[in-house]
């Protein structure tokens, strides 16, 4: 208000001394007479027209200056004025509206960039889809998830796998348990999607955590505890009937000795004896499976430990002839990771795969470790048997599913915990040789 009663009285004099000094020449050039009065009438004009153009000019200058530096957010700006007429007033009250301005431009970078990074280090990964079709990534996690299998189009979804394409047409708000393929290898995921508008257009949000990791080790804990559970019920009912099998039998040798009468009990005896004491002791390796391996990780040559693992799944296959490979790249690669749990699970597998070439005419039997993108380690088992079907290579992780005959089913269940523990995965695959593939991932 200041301003205003200030710049209208500079105005309104300036305005009456123009209409004065313009009265004054009009009265000067009726009379011819006063030379001299014309001209100084006319200057006082002048000087009166452009004090009132100045002051209007001053104020047009100031107010598009301020608007020229909020346009191009040019908040260093300041408008004090000290020569009067209300322009101080309307320098602090145009200074006090940029500082405002800036700080709330402050408020909003700081929160851009707040949101900016809760994005990027969101776990999911996170994608955009537009209507047209182009997809970005927008966080850390998605371009480490999908380094080797960049997304530039919707069309680009399909390498991720049919499940995930398809999940990825469906309306937004979707949210589900889905599969994606990661260099090949299968893993469950969350899925869920979203839609927003961007520059008045929808824009759908795909957000994608795989859990393969963690549903694993749920499903290992149960599987763990219901082996815990029947492996304790059993031995509790099994022990005193495998002790009294055995004090029965013994009574019965002792009372059969030299009467052909007790021959038959004898033999039935010591065969429910037997048959008790070899189902307790059966029953008794299960048991380990129900505790989780314990991980002491450290750094190791890749190299050396795979020649090693090789020789020693080599010295039980009976002399055969086998094409064996050990394919470490880099040969200077070094694992993280726990040496003896690792040759353990992939012994196991070493040994599976020379069973699964009994009856292949050249066999062929390859140990490969390499690093991923993400610098996770990429352990792989393959051969060149008969393979294993789409439809059981999920079942042959499962504690004793087995194919061979005389199999425990307890051997690819530890690889999978043995994974676990290291926090990766493992699936079954189509090797190159033409058997299978059991890729671990650490």
């Amino acid at each position: 208000m200041d301003f205003r009663r200030k710049f209208e009285f500079g105005l309104a004099w300036r305005t009456i001394l123009l209409v004065a000094a313009i009265l004054l020449v009009a009265k000067a050039v009726s009379v011819p007479s006063v030379r001299a009065g014309l001209i100084v009438a006319v200057l006082i004009a002048l000087a009166a027209l452009a004090s009132l153009w100045n002051f209007i000019r001053r104020t047009n200058f100031l107010v598009s200056r301020f608007v020229e530096s909020v346009r191009f957010d040019d908040y260093s700006q300041r408008f004090s004025d000290p020569s009067g007429g209300g322009f101080d007033v309307l320098g602090q009250t145009l200074d006090e509206a940029l500082k405002g301005l800036q700080r709330r431009h402050a408020e909003e970078t700081a929160e851009v960039r707040y949101l900016s990074a809760v994005v990027d280090d969101a776990p999911s990964a996170l994608l955009s889809v537009e209507s047209d079709g182009r997809v970005h990534v927008l966080n850390k996690a998605a371009r480490q998830l999908f380094a080797r299998q960049p997304l530039n189009r919707a069309s680009d979804l399909e390498t991720l796998g049919p499940e995930l394409a398809a999940a990825a047409r469906l309306p937004a708000g979707t949210r589900k348990i889905t599969r994606l393929l990661l260099d090949g290898v299968p893993q469950k995921a969350i899925f869920a999607s979203a839609q927003v508008a961007r520059l008045d257009r929808p824009v759908t949000i795909l957000s994608i955590l795989p859990v393969q990791s963690e549903l694993g080790a749920l499903e290992i804990a149960a599987q763990a505890d219901l082996v815990r559970v029947l492996t304790h019920e059993i031995m509790n009912s099994l022990t005193p009937v495998t002790s009294l099998a055995r004090t029965g039998a013994d009574l019965v040798a002792t009372a059969a000795r030299g009467d052909d009468r007790f021959c038959d009990a004898k033999s039935a005896t010591e065969t429910v004896a037997r048959r008790a004491e070899g189902i307790l002791r059966f029953v008794e390796s299960y048991r380990e499976f129900a505790q989780a391996p314990e991980v002491h990780r450290r750094p190791f040559k890749a190299k050396a430990w795979a020649d090693e693992i090789m020789r020693l799944a080599l010295a039980n296959a009976g002399g055969r002839d086998i094409d064996a490979r050990v394919e470490v790249v880099p040969e200077t690669l070094s694992v993280d990771g726990d040496a003896e749990l690792l040759s353990q699970a992939v012994l196991n597998l070493l040994r599976n795969a020379i069973r699964a070439t009994a009856d292949a005419n050249a066999p062929v039997l390859a140990l490969a470790l390499s690093r991923e993108p993400t610098g996770h380690c990429r352990i792989e088992v393959r051969d060149s048997g008969a393979g294993i079907p789409e439809d059981r290579r999920e079942d042959i992780f499962l504690p004793f599913y087995t194919t061979h005959k005389g199999g425990s089913g307890v051997g690819l269940s530890f690889s999978k915990q043995v994974a676990l523990a290291h926090g990766g995965s493992i699936c079954a695959l189509t090797a190159p040789e033409g058997g299978a593939n059991i890729r671990m991932v650490i």
